[in-house]
């Protein structure tokens, strides 16, 4: 007789199941938890134990299986993306992991980051040596200064115990690590102008290709993660590629961590499955709203905004069926808006943040973004909107869209066609009659 293959167990899609527990967020608000005596006593360092046992091919495998996906918004896959770096080219290579976290509505790395770096500094590692990147730099946003100091600490303890440095753990690899602080420029955020600025250059983007594996940092094969990214794979190395896959959805795997923010009872940070619904994370996690809502931006200002609906809510919070209700996870910043709130207010403040972002390299951006777009939203928002004004601002966004050198400007047209599309009746409002459908009022947060 011929056994029955046994059936896989079904995959974790929500933090109510018993056999979910956090991991990235284990130690967030532990005392001491900075610190490597801390680290090494919760069994740190020991997944890059395992990393070397393996072998650099080995690792890079190991990630693949795992499933685990860019956590800092496109959602490429990570294993994918380390395999891109050519193995015997004789040349020095570089890792970076992008701590620039500058996207509104997104605070996750910032713990991470001080709570909790050496989880960081040891992805970094465990990258590092898959690569074979012998130099990593962690460019940080300038206004984390507690932040950066941590991981500055903890840097300098890992270089003391021999964890970073020549012959890591008598492995045979040297791996040095570095901190660099940016100035407050959104734009870094995009992986070539962040490698400018690191350069000592003004923060404009690259024109790709060449893509950072093949020419990056100094035009030498470099790789950019996110610190949710480099975090994910020691937990990865620690536990392996099954465990990680066994969480999420079929195409989206492992854990993620959810940022809410807006009117609700407990704005935070969320460590949840991939697949988790937006319901679950609102009302179960983050205690509900506090006043009726209108709509909801899913992953960080850049996504387009969708309306408060049951279909919305029940929505998994995975990268494909965001994608099919129209808009995309991006960092997995959730932002609400309450129904007594000016849409196009709310959006207006949005342009104006990304008008005031962009770097002026190109034409689409610098006039379209940060003057026209902005004064039009200006002009309605004050009361001088006029008949047509409305289908102006979608015939900007046609000669914008796509047309820009770098993702900016389509990031701003995110939130402005979007909340056009589900909110007409608003713009419609303050162009014809002046009058807002929703007039400025006390916000619940100064009730």
């Amino acid at each position: 007789m011929t056994a029955t293959a046994p059936t896989p167990p079904k995959p974790i899609t929500s933090a109510k199941d018993p056999r979910f527990a956090p991991t990235l967020y284990a130690h967030v608000g532990q005392p001491e938890s900075w610190t490597l005596a801390y680290y090494r006593r919760n069994g740190g360092y020991e997944p890059v134990k395992r990393a070397f046992a393996m072998g650099p091919d080995a690792v890079i495998e190991e990630v693949k299986k795992s499933g685990l996906r860019g956590r800092g918004g496109a959602g490429f896959a990570t294993g994918l993306k380390w395999s891109f770096m050519p193995l015997k080219d004789g040349k020095p290579h570089y890792i970076i992991c992008n701590a620039d976290e500058s996207e509104p509505g997104s605070f996750k790395d910032r713990y991470l980051l001080s709570e909790d770096p050496h989880q960081l500094i040891e992805g970094m590692i465990i990258a590092g040596y898959a690569m074979r990147a012998s130099v990593g730099y962690i460019y940080i946003r300038g206004e984390y200064v507690h932040a950066a100091e941590r991981i500055w600490a903890a840097i300098h303890e890992a270089r003391a115990a021999g964890l970073l440095g020549q012959n890591i753990l008598g492995s045979g690899f040297d791996f040095q690590l570095f901190v660099h602080r940016g100035a407050g420029a959104y734009i870094c955020g995009e992986e070539t102008a962040l490698m400018n600025s690191l350069e000592g250059l003004r923060a404009n983007p690259r024109l790709k290709p060449p893509f950072p594996a093949a020419a990056g940092l100094y035009g030498l094969p470099t790789t950019i993660n996110n610190v949710e990214t480099f975090c994910a794979a020691t937990q990865i190395l620690r536990y392996g590629a099954d465990w990680h896959a066994g969480m999420g959805t079929e195409k989206s795997k492992g854990m993620k961590l959810f940022q809410i923010s807006g009117p609700v009872a407990r704005p935070g940070v969320y460590e949840l499955p991939l697949g988790t619904t937006f319901r679950e994370l609102i009302y179960d996690w983050a205690g509900g709203p506090l006043e009726e809502m209108k709509a909801i931006i899913p992953g960080g200002s850049s996504c387009p905004m969708l309306p408060w609906t049951d279909a919305i809510l029940d929505t998994p919070m995975d990268y494909e069926a965001v994608a099919a209700a129209g808009s995309m996870l991006g960092t997995g910043g959730v932002t609400l808006i309450p129904k007594a709130d000016c849409i196009v207010n709310a959006t207006w403040n949005l342009v104006r943040f990304y008008g005031h972002e962009s770097c002026g390299k190109c034409t689409p951006c610098r006039e379209g973004i940060s003057s026209w777009m902005t004064r039009m939203y200006q002009k309605l928002v004050t009361g001088r909107g006029q008949p047509g004004d409305v289908q102006l601002i979608l015939d900007m966004s046609d000669n914008i869209g796509g047309r820009s050198f770098c993702a900016l400007a389509d990031a701003c047209l995110g939130p402005v066609l979007s909340s056009i599309k589900h909110f007409r009746e608003e713009y419609d409002a303050l162009a014809t009659t002046q009058q807002p459908l929703y007039p400025a009022r006390k916000r619940w947060r100064d009730a």
